[in-house]
């Protein structure tokens, strides 16, 4: 999936554009995502004042919302009448599914609330829910009470991360590996591009109950129920045994316990993956990463020599790292074989 990055805007959009307007339009592009503004319109032409009972938009900001959206290059308008733009049906259509629209605009939304308190933030080292005497954010919690945020989240993955899983099963060879283990493995998109390019494989994505659910239903999806089965835990209390290939595929900063763990339990010359967008050894790259972690909830930032170092530690060897797609970086290790000698 691409993004809209500005790069993607109207040359002439991008000239009116300075630092501190692109907050403010930046906001107004996520209201009209939360709205469904261009849903609304896909395929259709509509009046300001019936796109304005569809959204329930107040007549004070009906149409500057509307004329914006014209000038931002995401609609036209000719008259009364409003359509979008081929940018808008590429990039807020084509290349996102609903599930990306709900989720992500909401996201969106609580890092512009996070954001308020950031000179606080940068002075005394707490983070936003510190500072605001909230509890800490449990994110897993909140989806397993909330099944409709579940499955935005994990859907919304599914989509994001198609192009990294397609990446992922055409550099790992895995033609000596049978039983793969998918730690938090989510909707289950590296799964089903790792077993649909390996015929030998089977697989087993380990997640909590909703996200399990959901997976299974992707899985079914793909006719792939056969070799890929899901399984319910919470990977804090341990990984099972009896598979040769462990994966940990975007889930941030691993600790050395899961690394230990990975390393322990499968078989001599077994394999651990790692998957993930990881901080470049400089610190300076991927700038998007940075920006997450002023408006996240503490889940550190590791550079990809430090996940090297880490995979070291726990004793794999012959380890290799690519960066192959986008800012992705895999690394791989292998547990040595022993000698009896």
């Amino acid at each position: 999936m691409e993004l809209p990055t500005l790069d993607k805007f109207p040359k002439r959009v991008l000239a009116k554009i300075d630092i501190q307007k692109a907050f403010v339009l930046s906001c107004l592009i996520i209201a009209a995502e939360r709205l469904q503004l261009f849903r609304v319109l896909h395929d259709k032409r509509m009046t300001a004042e019936a796109i304005g009972k569809s959204l329930k938009l107040h007549t004070l900001y009906r149409l500057p919302f509307l004329n914006a959206m014209v000038s931002l290059g995401l609609l036209q308008k000719q008259n009364d009448l409003y359509w979008n733009t081929r940018f808008a049906e590429q990039y807020f259509i084509e290349e996102r599914s609903i599930y990306w629209t709900r989720q992500y605009s909401r996201e969106c939304v609580i890092a512009y609330e996070r954001l308020t308190v950031l000179e606080q933030a940068l002075a005394s080292g707490k983070r936003h829910y510190q500072i605001k005497g909230f509890p800490k954010p449990d994110y897993l919690e909140r989806m397993k009470r909330n099944p409709r945020e579940a499955e935005d989240f994990t859907q919304m993955l599914f989509y994001l991360h198609q192009g990294d899983a397609e990446a992922l099963a055409s550099y790992l060879d895995l033609s000596q590996h049978r039983k793969l283990l998918d730690v938090a493995g989510g909707s289950g998109v590296m799964s089903i591009a790792l077993v649909k390019k390996n015929p030998h494989l089977h697989a087993c994505i380990l997640d909590i109950a909703p996200v399990c659910r959901i997976a299974a239903r992707n899985v079914r999806t793909t006719k792939l129920t056969r070799r890929i089965r899901t399984l319910t835990g919470d990977i804090q209390r341990g990984l099972p045994t009896g598979y040769d290939v462990i994966m940990f595929c975007d889930i941030r900063p691993i600790s050395m316990r899961l690394l230990q763990q990975a390393y322990e339990k499968p078989p001599p010359d077994g394999l651990v993956v790692l998957m993930d967008r990881y901080v470049s050894d400089d610190g300076t790259d991927p700038l998007d990463r940075l920006a997450e972690h002023f408006v996240g909830s503490g889940f550190g930032l590791a550079t990809r020599g430090q996940m090297i170092e880490a995979l070291k530690s726990c004793g794999f060897r012959r380890i290799k790292s690519k960066k192959i797609y986008q800012d992705v970086w895999f690394i791989t290790g292998v547990r040595p074989v022993v000698s009896s000698q």
